[in-house]
């Protein structure tokens, strides 16, 4: 495919019309002069953090603003007293609780964005999230602002990316029904738009299927150009290897029965091969989080 055919797929396809707005939100934590500037700092960052995965934990705050567990709860809390989150207690997080935006949040972050927020308040602020996926979207804010907090050994900044757009960003202004949902995409500083999913348990074959023609699908019409696997074990990613390389020698011999064509042709196979990059970079740091 040459360039400009790229450049064609790409000015067609609504949802890099909609990327730029969202990977120029700046989430990035700058210390601030004074305790003051400190404050104001960490109440956008938070909030922003809220509004956009819909849920923050002290452990997240711990590790971004480099703050001890009291130091954490005590700015989380604040902002509850503020208006601007509130609390929910459950064993489904590591730190025992989770903290929610608020109406007040939402526009707050309006301002700060320039995008409107879709925002829709429960009296029960446990019905705004999904309890049985709080592990998983903290992880995957973890891995999204890590890949902007990224530094070598000499302290120089060096991001992974420069730019995110999350899962239920991508949702919102997704809507073409053989694109699969993603845990979100990343700006690389080459600008390529890469995909981010969240690998934490281990999947059947079926299940791989599914997901790697999706994938198919998403490179295909350029929504990203590669994709990004991020997991807390090593062995999960094996598993994922095992299943695809299974699976680029079986689909070529199986027919879509409707077109009669292979279900993955061999050029389609090594896109697949060339495009999943498993990331083991965080394995060590997403399980210590996580799950120590």
């Amino acid at each position: 495919m040459t360039q400009q055919q790229t450049k064609n797929l790409e000015s067609n396809n609504t949802l890099h019309t909609h990327y730029p707005r969202y990977f120029d939100i700046d989430m990035r934590y700058y210390l601030g002069a004074n305790n003051h500037q400190k404050g104001v700092n960490r109440t956008r960052l938070t909030v922003l953090i809220a509004i956009r995965f819909s849920i923050i934990t002290p452990g997240i705050v711990r590790w971004l603003y480099g703050i001890n567990h009291r130091l954490a709860l005590e700015h989380l809390n604040r902002l509850e007293k503020d208006g601007l989150l509130r609390v929910v207690k459950t064993h489904r997080s590591p730190d025992g609780r989770v903290y929610v935006p608020t109406y007040t949040a939402a526009k707050f972050a309006e301002e700060l964005m320039g995008i409107d927020v879709h925002f829709r308040s429960n009296k029960n602020p446990s019905l705004q999230f999904n309890q049985n996926n709080i592990m998983h979207n903290l992880i995957n804010a973890f891995v999204m602002l890590r890949g902007i907090h990224n530094y070598h050994s000499d302290e120089t900044y060096a991001p992974m990316w420069n730019g995110f757009i999350t899962e239920p960003e991508f949702k919102r202004i997704n809507n073409l029904s053989d694109t699969r949902t993603v845990d979100g995409a990343v700006r690389l500083l080459d600008g390529s738009v890469a995909a981010i999913e969240i690998e934490h348990s281990f999947k059947n074959k079926t299940a791989r299927q599914a997901i790697l023609l999706k994938y198919l699908a998403s490179l295909r019409s350029r929504d990203y150009s590669k994709i990004f696997l991020f997991s807390q074990s090593v062995k999960i990613f094996d598993d994922i290897k095992r299943l695809h390389e299974q699976l680029f020698t079986e689909l070529p011999e199986r027919y879509d029965k409707k077109s009669r064509a292979p279900l993955l042709s061999e050029s389609d196979a090594e896109l697949l091969r060339a495009s999943i990059i498993y990331r083991t970079k965080l394995c060590s740091e997403i399980e210590k989080m996580f799950y120590s």
